[in-house]
């Protein structure tokens, strides 16, 4: 085997050790990731569903059409004390456990696009899911995720309040 070819597989498995090693720092993100704030333990989260945000006022659109509306097809993340399982992993049924941050509820789809937009535009990972109650009644819930880790979600969570000024709720991620 001639010199030149040995530095070259040389080369090649250095540079391979190099990938497997800074891969998850790399698909993770790091620091810059926009779901990844801070490091310190955010407040417990209360399981009722959130307030009408405050920059419903901004919209011009008659305070009635905004309603909060729970689901019973959502999982609310407990407390940690509360909680005996585990967060993260597969379900019973052998999907991928995830979580979204569910920020508001709209009767409008154009408010819920409105506020995707606006939170797509700060770098998150906004989407929009329709909801029908058994009235009948249509709503669309904007949401930040979905995340494998809910405690990245409650560091989210508390910069969301401060930037936004939106109470969000950790819910279970429902494709």
């Amino acid at each position: 085997m001639g010199e030149g070819l040995k530095q070259r597989l040389i080369g090649a498995v250095v540079l391979l050790a190099l990938l497997i090693i800074l891969a998850p720092a790399l698909f993770r993100g790091g620091e810059t990731h926009p779901l990844v704030t801070s490091r310190s333990v955010p407040e417990t989260p209360r399981l009722e569903p959130p307030p009408v945000p405050a920059f419903v006022d901004q919209l011009d659109i008659p305070r009635d059409v905004v309603e909060v509306v729970s689901s019973s097809t959502e999982i609310v993340l407990e407390p940690e004390s509360v909680r005996t399982d585990k967060t993260t992993g597969v379900d019973e049924k052998g999907h991928l456990k995830a979580w979204s941050l569910q920020l508001a509820t709209f009767a409008d789809k154009n408010n819920a696009r409105s506020l995707e937009k606006q939170l797509k535009g700060k770098g998150y990972s906004a989407f929009q899911k329709k909801i029908a109650t058994e009235k009948g009644k249509i709503f669309y819930r904007v949401y930040i995720g979905p995340e494998v880790r809910p405690d990245e979600l409650q560091q989210l969570k508390v910069t969301i309040k401060k930037e936004m000024g939106l109470e969000g709720i950790i819910v279970r991620y429902v494709p």
